[in-house]
């Protein structure tokens, strides 16, 4: 029996303006199911309008948003999300007053069948421990680092095809920062989702990432494997730094 052919995510010509302000200028790139592949650059670069465009939150001016070939740049957030497409967020927006199984189950609040809602519960308490151990405390009052957990497993909780993930590590002490990122590359090898990781820890990032963009000032200047980005010496100047 053949295997299926990846799905793809590919993006081309994508630009977006805040008011005079031109955000992302031509953004191209590509990301297939089981592949992850990081976006690195300064604050301010472009990176979280990238993401937000892709799913709808941002409108963009210019550009395709191709799903498996299907445009998806003119559909509203919430059909983007049921048509495979999670964002993990930057800032950890959980809804505070809601416990832990009330924001995961939000995450799929378009399944209907109470088993694979069951599994998918099942399958984020087996990646997130401590979200099983606090599944029915509030999720204003988990730490940081468990907040992360709770925003990436409600993500999970649609089975998406592709993942979108806006700067994991912000905020978060870098002991804190060492196991989500333990956590995500577990994620990275046992899923067939697609992964675009935001993030301005670019070694991190790079280490678990099949291949790497660098955006600057709204535009890519480079796209290449990650290896070849850790070791690139303009990269390592600029974002990884030793």
């Amino acid at each position: 029996m053949e295997e299926s052919s990846p799905m793809k995510l590919v993006v081309e010509q994508l630009s977006a303006s805040y008011g005079s302000i031109n955000a992302i200028r031509g953004i191209n790139l590509t990301c297939e199911t089981g592949e992850t592949v990081a976006v690195i650059g300064s604050n301010g670069a472009g990176k979280s309008t990238t993401l937000n465009c892709i799913c709808g939150v941002v409108p963009a001016s210019e550009g395709e948003v191709l799903l498996d070939g299907f445009d998806i740049l003119d559909k509203p957030p919430h059909k983007i999300a049921m048509m495979g497409i999670a964002q993990v967020p930057e800032g950890r927006r959980v809804f505070p007053r809601l416990t832990v199984l009330e924001n995961l189950e939000m995450g799929a609040y378009i399944v209907n069948d109470k088993a694979v809602l069951k599994e998918r519960l099942e399958y984020v308490y087996n990646l997130f421990p401590r979200l099983a151990e606090r599944q029915r405390q509030n999720a204003g009052d988990l730490s940081g680092g468990e907040q992360q957990m709770l925003v990436i497993g409600r993500a999970l909780m649609r089975n998406p095809k592709f993942l979108l993930m806006d700067e994991p590590s912000l905020g978060l002490a870098p002991v804190v920062v060492e196991n989500i990122f333990d956590i995500i590359a577990g994620l990275v090898k046992s899923s067939e989702t697609g992964i675009i990781l935001v993030e301005q820890n670019a070694a991190i990032a790079l280490s678990i990432a099949n291949r790497g963009y660098v955006l600057e000032n709204g535009e890519i200047t480079i796209e290449a494997s990650a290896e070849e980005l850790l070791h690139d010496d303009k990269v390592k100047a600029a974002y990884i730094g030793g």
